[in-house]
């Protein structure tokens, strides 16, 4: 009888903590949102706030600080960065392919 009990008490504050946080974490998540977008409004006010590793300082686009940077080349010049190698092997096609039979198709 007493696990009945404890088993009818565990399940009525589970459902009534359920009913609780489908009723009030709505209202604390729109708290929440607000004052984090508060807090952005003030710090963008102040100037931008704190500066991190990953804010462009320069201005202009974000994503310069990823782009490779290249020597400027001088005109005529050129580079060849990549010369592939020659095969050691080279395909002889129907040298090597084998005997060839002439056949008719008969329908």
């Amino acid at each position: 009888m007493e696990l009945l009990k404890i088993l009818a008490i565990f399940l009525l504050v589970f459902y009534g903590l359920k009913y609780l946080f489908r009723l009030l974490m709505p209202f604390a998540l729109r708290k929440m949102t607000e004052r984090l977008m508060n807090k952005a409004q003030q710090q963008q006010a102040a100037g931008g706030g704190r500066k991190t590793h990953y804010y462009n300082t320069t201005g202009g686009n974000p994503f310069d600080q990823f782009k490779q940077q290249t020597p400027p080349k001088r005109e005529g010049e050129v580079r060849v960065d990549y010369v592939p190698q020659e095969e050691a092997k080279p395909k002889k096609g129907a040298q090597t392919a084998g005997e060839f039979i002439d056949f008719e198709e008969i329908k």
